[in-house]
């Protein structure tokens, strides 16, 4: 995230993790790209096997707006739209404010509000920006438990998910974008590359250019707007949550390692099978 640069020891390191990759038996990546990452750089294709994130679909189900939410932070009769994770110095949140202004500025459309529910280390520095901008269509909420999450997501009709724009970002896939499938909410994703084929592939929401104020703020209002497309979109998030079940996931991780496992003891059994032949061998010849 530009936070470092390259080094001596950063060097060490890589070449360690190149070592880990040749001499592993198998890697799991998270992602396609990370994958196409590998293979460019010399590891063997055969032994790389994508599992993607998922989503926990017990945990993570249409719900009601919690009221009790909607009352205390006042989101009556409101289009809300929210971010929730890590307010970090990767994912650029200062672009959801510069939309809230956007909409603030034009005065053309009260019923949308912003909420941004999470900590990092941008979180202090985004709340002083937003009370000098004056943001009244913009909520921060701390942090919360882990089984309490579900109700600040029902408060959603729409999740936000963002990134710099840099290619570093583009091999990625935000955890949160399984989640909404799961809530059956629909995608305003500015994140380019994986994360945005995924959206638009399977059709759960709209994807914009990462840190334009202007295009987040079209396709919003495209989604508020045709009821008919944010209904697809719900239907679709909650068709693909399944296909992102952990559950499924951690089945296709299980037959990976099973398969590998069964793979190392064949050939076990036939190196054993060899050194016993060739003992034989010496028998005779002797």
């Amino acid at each position: 995230v530009g936070a470092m640069r390259d080094s001596k020891v950063i060097q060490v390191f890589e070449l360690l993790e190149l070592f880990l990759y040749r001499k592993a038996a198998c890697i799991i990546p998270v992602t396609h790209s990370f994958k196409k990452v590998l293979v460019n750089r010399g590891i063997d294709a055969n032994k790389i096997h994508v599992v993607t994130n998922g989503v926990d679909v017990s945990r993570y189900s249409p719900q009601i707006k919690d009221k009790k939410l909607i009352s205390r932070f006042q989101l009556q009769d409101k289009f809300v739209v929210g971010y929730i994770g890590t307010h970090g110095m990767a994912h650029a949140l200062e672009t959801i404010l510069k939309a809230a202004k956007l909409l603030s500025v034009k005065n053309d459309n009260d019923s949308i509000h912003f909420v941004l529910l999470g900590n990092g280390a941008k979180k202090v520095e985004l709340m002083r920006l937003a009370e000098e901008m004056q943001l009244d269509n913009v909520t921060f909420f701390d942090s919360v438990l882990k089984d309490e999450v579900v109700r600040y997501w029902s408060l959603l009709d729409v999740s936000i998910i963002h990134l710099k724009r840099t290619p570093l970002f583009q091999s990625v896939i935000p955890s949160k974008l399984f989640e909404s499938m799961g809530m059956g909410i629909p995608v305003l994703c500015g994140v380019e590359g994986e994360s945005a084929e995924i959206v638009n592939r399977d059709k759960v929401g709209l994807t914009f250019i990462p840190e334009d104020e202007t295009d987040l703020i079209n396709k919003l209002t495209t989604l508020q707007t045709n009821t008919d497309l944010y209904q697809q979109f719900s239907n679709n998030c909650l068709a693909m949550a399944h296909v992102y079940d952990r559950t499924e996931l951690a089945n296709k991780m299980l037959n990976v390692l099973e398969s590998i496992n069964a793979e190392n003891l064949t050939n076990h059994r036939l190196k054993k099978k060899i050194v016993e032949i060739d003992e034989r061998l010496k028998v005779n010849l002797k």
